[in-house]
């Protein structure tokens, strides 16, 4: 999708943070179209702490976890994944993670990064 640089950007009328742990904080964002309509957002905003998420294959086949997920409140199957250690090379972690979660460690490891 190409941007449109005619159009105006939102006014951003305040802006605070809502909730805050120690992996991300939620900010609320009141906004000002050009329109006259206001909206309030929030915001997402992920911590500092690099992580690391792996999509193991073996074959033809994709490898699962099954772990406890808080949001939804049960069991339920997932992607490897967890945080890097500080002097941690990512693809040391994906390895450690991957023996820690399968008991298995990568012949090859392909990286796609998401900032």
């Amino acid at each position: 999708m190409l941007s449109d640089s005619s159009k105006k950007s939102p006014k951003i009328l305040t802006a605070q943070v809502v909730a805050k742990s120690r992996l991300f904080e939620i900010k609320s964002v009141d906004l000002a179209f050009s329109n006259g309509e206001l909206r309030t957002y929030e915001r997402f905003k992920p911590g500092n702490q690099q992580v690391v998420m792996m999509v193991p294959i073996d074959g033809d086949d994709l490898l699962l976890i099954r772990e406890y997920s808080v949001g939804t409140e049960r069991y339920e199957l997932g992607f490897p994944k967890g945080g890097v250690d500080k002097d941690e090379e990512p693809k040391d972690a994906a390895n450690r993670e991957l023996k820690e979660e399968l008991r298995l460690r990568a012949n090859k490891i392909d990286f796609f990064c998401v900032r």
